[in-house]
């Protein structure tokens, strides 16, 4: 894949490289132009509005329409506003303004970005989950200019602070310039081939460089092969990228893994991958952090013949490093030197060729988490109409590097006692006390704390009561302690509120969950955060916050990790100072750690 370099050529190609790359598929531009003012009405929602005179569409800089600006309903950290920009733009800086004419003005806010309206991302300024800064008064225009540009559809707007005087009122510019790039959507089954004709000179430095994004822990994204038989694998397994070198073509083995880096990488946001040779090494990047690895002597003066992305197309017998686990997701702007394969694909090269149905866009794939972020994190849900004869099924999806916390209570009717399903020890389990007294205990599962998402359902039937974990491993008693569940019934996730119907013995749950159903019915996670359905507090709803920012172990075969010196004790939780709904993540500069149960 690599072949040899003169240095001051490489230098030159990676600094090319790194223009280029900022700029996606196209040159250089200036990239400030406003993009809300001419904004249709459509584009615009809110959290609430106080009147139709408030409402999001007049939240538009230096403009005195309506009331001057939008204000929400209720002035608290739950509310937001939220811009539709039309389709994926590059994003360099925001600008806020008060409201027209009054006391109303943000002192302080946060960003969010997203691609659909869901799975919201928070901004990051130099890897701090911090607020930034708003107004002083309500006409001067604060801009404040992002350390480096996003690619997002959709941005929201939360107030974290506002004129203690007054209420929020936000009047707002967003500043950027269109974003073009070529995609390709795998759906698991397909692939994209590329083969050399020729073999081409030497260039001094090979790049490859993509972005992807996926829900799918595990698959392969790129699949090298060259002279001696040799290749090269990155694959994507339980949400780490590792890159793993084979050598033969009846290899039988599961080759040798040369480096892993990133983690948690199935979080359907994308990540950008930049695989580089120099020298007798290679430096893989995922996001901005970079580890570096000794090649093998046999790959010194390899060099590529075919490259398969999504699947292994092999030419010989090798093992593939991950068995029928092809990529499922989305690829962009997949570079490989000076060439871009999947506009090649697009445009039907002759040396491109496609397996299997690959589209030229990207499928998204809605689903809305929830992250419970501290002590006083729980949702409430009520039960359904159609509980009454004791059969009953409860399920949803986690993800937690805790090895405790309380995923689910209820009370049973009649006081015949009370359910906890929770974690202890990193094993799910199941208890149903009455009085101070356990009348059945279950356990399924083992290292639930390992950050991946399972998937938990309870089901009571015919007099018997079971729980699964990743619908495989579960246990089973028979009962007869009555569950007849009714729409009275209140279900508390997560943790409990401070009413007296709601009580929790066990560690408080930090982390994120998703597919909740009811009897196999959908919970409505969006109707809850619009306070239509049951009730919360302290939880971030449709995005899930939860970042390994730690470093990756040493593997023997790795050289050095670019990115400094690792400090993982243990992964800790942190709590923004100034987010008071709650964010999650490692420690930083400008963050306060609280060590929360585990």
């Amino acid at each position: 894949m690599f072949l040899g370099y003169k240095r001051v050529i490489g230098i030159t190609a990676l600094l090319g490289w790194l223009l280029l790359g900022s700029c996606g598929t196209g040159g250089e531009e200036v990239c400030d132009s406003p993009l809300v003012a001419n904004l249709p009405p459509s584009s615009f929602r809110s959290s609430s509005q106080l009147t139709s005179s408030h409402g999001p569409v007049f939240a538009k800089v230096n403009r005195r329409e309506g009331a001057g600006g939008w204000s929400p309903l209720v002035s608290d950290r739950y509310q937001w506003l939220e811009v539709d920009l039309g389709k994926r733009t590059r994003i360099t800086a925001v600008a806020t303004q008060g409201r027209y004419g009054s006391s109303d003005w943000l002192t302080s806010y946060l960003l969010m970005f997203s691609d659909t309206g869901h799975n919201w991302r928070q901004h990051r300024q130099e890897d701090s989950l911090e607020a930034f800064p708003g107004n002083s008064n309500a006409d001067t225009v604060v801009q404040y200019k992002l350390n480096q540009p996003v690619i997002a559809r959709f941005l929201r707007l939360i107030p974290l602070d506002w004129n203690p005087t007054g209420r929020i009122g936000l009047r707002l510019e967003i500043y950027g310039c269109r974003y073009t790039s070529d995609v390709a959507y795998f759906d698991g089954s397909s692939s994209l081939l590329y083969r050399r004709s020729v073999r081409p000179s030497w260039t001094g430095m090979e790049v490859v460089s993509l972005k992807f994004k996926t829900l799918t822990n595990s698959g392969t994204l790129l699949h090298a092969e060259g002279q001696r038989d040799s290749s090269l694998t990155l694959v994507l397994e339980k949400g780490r990228l590792l890159l793993y070198h084979q050598q033969g073509v009846s290899s039988s083995s599961s080759g040798q893994l040369l480096v892993s880096v990133g983690s948690l990488l199935d979080d359907q946001h994308w990540h950008h991958v930049k695989l580089v040779r120099l020298s007798t090494h290679l430096n893989l990047t995922v996001d901005k952090n970079t580890r570096q690895v000794h090649i093998p002597a046999e790959l010194s003066h390899w060099d590529i013949h075919q490259l398969s992305l999504g699947a292994v197309q092999s030419h010989g017998l090798q093992k593939p490093i991950l068995s029928n686990r092809n990529f499922n997701g989305c690829l962009e702007n997949f570079l490989y030197n000076d060439l871009n394969l999947i506009h090649l694909a697009k445009k039907k090269n002759h040396q491109v060729s496609l397996l299997g149905n690959v589209t030229f866009s990207c499928a998204e794939h809605v689903s809305v988490a929830v992250t419970f972020t501290d002590s006083q994190s729980f949702l409430q849900v009520p039960g359904l109409t159609s509980w009454s004869s004791g059969l009953f099924s409860v399920a949803l999806q986690f993800r937690t590097w805790n090895k405790g916390g309380l995923l689910l209570t209820f009370d049973l009717p009649q006081q015949q006692g009370t359910v906890w399903l929770y974690l202890s020890e990193a094993r799910l389990r199941l208890q149903i006390n009455k009085a101070g007294r356990a009348r059945l205990e279950l356990s399924a599962g083992s290292g639930l704390n390992d950050g991946q998402w399972h998937y938990v359902e309870l089901n009571s039937e015919q007099g018997f009561l079971s729980i699964t974990v990743d619908k495989n491993e579960g246990a089973t008693a028979h009962t007869r302690i009555p569950l007849p569940l009714t729409a009275d019934s209140q279900l508390f996730f997560g943790g409990c509120s401070s009413s007296q119907e709601c009580r929790n013995p066990f560690k408080v749950f930090q982390g994120c969950m998703g597919l909740l159903t009811l009897d196999n019915q959908p919970v409505d996670l969006i109707k809850v955060q619009q306070r239509m359905l049951g009730n919360y507090s302290h939880l971030q709803i449709d995005m899930c916050g939860i970042i390994d920012r730690s470093d990756p172990p040493e593997h023997p075969s790795s050289g050095k990790h670019c990115a400094g010196k690792s400090h993982r004790e243990g992964v800790k939780w942190i709590v923004s100072v100034v987010n008071v709904v709650g964010v999650c993540h490692q420690q930083s500069k400008r963050s306060v750690r609280f060590d929360m149960p585990d």
